[in-house]
């Protein structure tokens, strides 16, 4: 079996290290660290691993979703082990649908993480027991339409009504109909609310 792991903390290479020969023994044949996405990257162009255990939220770009669409989008097809900071239940189903076999928050003890890394290498899927990814699956952003999400997208990152319509090849009037429902079912009331929601929610990386 042949371990990357990616986080920017030295400690937690190391500690991760050190769980994983005592887990496995004899088993593994190679456990190689990168300290940063750079280095995360490089190192999945330079060799093959089995399994990637990553912190997707590294100081340097890309970071969090859009550093899983990377590793995803690289030639190599390690199964994707998520070890995170990150507690929020948006932001693990984002994961899971980027392709991660487990989400596992720090918080939750080197047991855990055991756990999860012999059910990723046992062929299945694991999520940290301390987070509710039930409860994003009924988010009400995922009322949404995709047209919907869409509009909210682009109202977080700038863009304006008019040329929203305009790109979207849809009148003014249906755009601001889907900006209106997408705001009720939000609990939102203007613009400036939604970077705040996006935030609050763990949905900041839609607009990344």
């Amino acid at each position: 079996m042949r371990f990357l792991i990616a986080d920017a903390h030295p400690i937690i290479l190391v500690a991760l290290s050190e769980m994983l020969q005592a887990a496995f023994r004899e088993r593994i044949s190679r456990i190689d660290t990168a300290g940063g996405a750079c280095g995360l990257l490089r190192r999945l162009k330079e060799a093959c691993y089995d399994y990637l255990i990553l912190e997707p939220d590294m100081a340097a770009s890309p970071k969090g979703i859009p550093l899983l669409k990377a590793v995803r989008d690289t030639s190599a097809s390690p199964k994707l082990i998520v070890y995170t900071g990150n507690t929020s239940p948006c932001v693990a189903l984002a994961a899971l649908d980027q392709g991660a076999t487990a989400y596992i928050s720090k918080c939750s003890g080197p047991q855990v993480a055991i756990d999860a890394i012999h059910a990723v290498v046992a062929g299945q899927t694991f999520v940290d027991p301390s987070i509710d990814v039930e409860a994003a699956r009924h988010h009400p952003w995922h009322r949404l339409s995709q047209t919907e999400r869409n509009v909210i997208i682009a109202l977080a990152k700038g863009e304006n009504m008019q040329a929203l319509a305009i790109d979207s090849q849809r009148s003014y009037k249906t755009v601001s109909t889907h900006k209106y429902n997408a705001f009720k079912k939000l609990g939102l009331r203007s613009k400036a609310e939604i970077g705040a929601f996006l935030n609050h929610h763990g949905l900041d990386f839609l607009v990344e």
